[in-house]
C-alpha cells in the first residue's frame, strides 16, 4: 500500500530525539513493504522550522512544511501540499491529535474529487487521557477531542488511551498499536551486588518527580541499603534536585546524567539492577519498557496505561510516592527479581513491540479502514 503519514512532530537534524516513537512506527510500516511517505507539518510558531525541508529520515522521504496559524497563507500552503499527497496515497496516517486538526480540512476536501483515501490515526498524547494535566485551557477545550470521529481507524499505544478515544471516535474504531521498543543488544544479566544500582530515565521535570526518587534513595540509605540511582534526563528542576541531593548528603548515591544518546540510555540501564522511576502520569512509558527489553524489573507508580505489560511479573507499582513507600517497593523488587534472569523479563517485551509485530498491527488497522473507506 501507499502510506502518507502526517505528523505535527517528527524527528530532524536539530532534534533527533523529537517524537521518535513516531519515526518508530513509519519503520514498524515501511517493515511490512508498504511505501512510505511522511510530510512533517511544524504547527504554530514556539518550534523553528528545521533547516533540511525535505529528504530522507532513516530511509523514508520526509517533507517539512510550516502551517502558522498567525501566518494564513502557510497553512493554506500546508493544506495544498496535503491535499496532493492524499492523491497518491491509499491510507493517511496522521500520528498525534494535532496532525488531525491539520488533516481535516484537506482531507474533506478530496471528498470533491471523489477520492479520499482510507485514514488511520494514531495517538500517544496524555492530554487525549487526562485533559487537565495538560492544562487548564486543554481541559475546557477538550471538547475538540471530537475530530476523532474522522479517522476510520484509531489506535492508541495503551489499553486506556483506546478506551477513551472510543468515546469519541466511530463505533468499534479504536484498537491497541503500542509503541515499538527496540531490542538494543544482547540481554545483560543483573548483579543485584553493592550498592543495588538503580535506573531513572526522564526529564528533570514535576511530572517525572525526581524530588521524590531522591527523598526514597535517603530513606534507603537511612534503613541500612547501599543504593545508588543514575538519573538520565535533564529539564528546569535539576538545581532544585541537586540542591536537595546536596541537603540530604547523597552525593556519592545520586547521579544526575543529564541528556545522552539513545545507545548510552540503553548501557546504563543494562548497568542497573532496577529501573525505577515515580513519574505522576504516563501513556505508554517508552523508557519503562525499554528497561524492561534490557531485563530490568521496573518500579514505578500506577499512574497509567503502561500497566497493559507491567504487572507483577516484571514490576512492583505503587499507588503512593512517600519515601518508605517507594523505597519498600525498591525493596521488594529487589527480593523479588534477584534471582529472576534477565533473560525472561526481557523476552516477552522484545516479542510483544518488535518492529515485526506492531507493523502486523498496522496492517490489521489499515485494512480495516480501507473496509470502512
Amino acid at each position: 500500500m501507499k502510506i502518507l503519514v502526517v505528523a505535527t512532530w517528527y524527528p530532524h537534524d536539530e532534534n533527533p530525539t523529537e517524537a521518535p516513537f513516531n519515526s518508530e512506527h513509519v519503520e514498524a510500516i515501511r517493515g511490512r513493504g508498504h511505501e512510505v511517505r511522511v510530510i512533517h507539518v511544524r504547527l504554530g510558531t514556539t518550534l523553528a522550522m528545521p533547516r533540511q525541508s525535505s529528504g530522507l529520515w532513516e530511509g523514508t522521504p520526509v517533507r517539512r512544511v510550516a502551517a502558522d496559524p498567525k501566518r494564513p497563507s502557510t497553512v493554506l500552503a500546508a493544506s495544498r501540499t496535503l491535499a496532493k499527497e492524499m492523491a497518491w496515497a491509499d491510507v493517511v496516517h496522521t500520528m498525534a491529535f494535532s496532525s488531525i486538526l491539520v488533516t481535516m480540512m484537506p482531507w474533506a476536501a478530496r471528498a470533491l474529487t471523489g477520492r479520499r483515501p482510507a485514514w488511520v490515526h494514531t495517538e500517544h498524547w496524555n492530554g487525549v487521557v487526562n485533559p487537565a494535566s495538560v492544562s487548564p485551557l486543554w481541559a475546557k477545550l477538550s471538547w475538540v477531542r471530537g475530530v476523532l470521529r474522522l479517522p476510520h481507524v484509531v489506535t492508541g499505544v495503551t489499553g486506556q488511551l483506546t478506551r477513551e478515544m472510543q468515546r469519541f471516535a466511530r463505533p468499534h474504531a479504536a484498537v491497541v498499536v503500542p509503541c515499538v521498543v527496540k531490542a538494543r543488544g544482547a540481554v545483560v544479566p543483573s548483579s543485584f551486588g553493592t550498592p543495588l544500582r538503580l535506573a531513572a530515565v526522564g526529564g528533570l521535570i514535576a511530572r517525572k518527580r525526581p524530588l521524590e526518587a531522591v527523598r526514597a534513595i535517603a530513606w534507603l540509605r537511612d534503613h541500612g541499603t547501599d543504593v545508588h540511582l543514575t538519573w538520565v534526563g535533564e529539564g528546569p528542576l535539576r538545581g532544585e534536585c541537586e540542591a536537595l541531593v546536596a541537603r540530604l548528603g547523597l552525593e556519592d548515591q545520586v547521579t544526575l546524567t543529564g541528556s545522552v544518546r539513545p545507545a548510552e540510555v540503553a548501557g546504563q540501564l543494562s548497568d542497573a539492577d532496577l529501573f525505577f522511576l515515580p513519574t505522576a502520569q504516563e501513556n505508554f512509558f517508552t523508557s519503562a519498557a525499554e528497561a524492561l527489553a534490557a531485563g530490568r524489573a521496573v518500579v514505578a507508580t500506577r499512574v497509567g496505561g503502561f500497566s497493559d505489560y507491567a504487572d507483577g511479573s516484571n514490576s512492583r507499582l505503587v499507588d503512593d510516592v512517600s519515601p518508605e513507600t517507594l523505597g519498600g517497593a525498591v525493596l521488594d523488587a529487589r527480593d523479588a527479581f534477584k534471582d529472576v534472569p534477565a533473560g525472561d523479563i526481557a523476552g516477552p517485551i522484545r516479542e510483544r513491540f518488535s518492529p515485526e509485530a506492531v507493523g502486523e498491527l498496522f496492517d490489521r488497522a489499515y485494512t480495516a479502514a480501507l473496509a470502512r473507506a
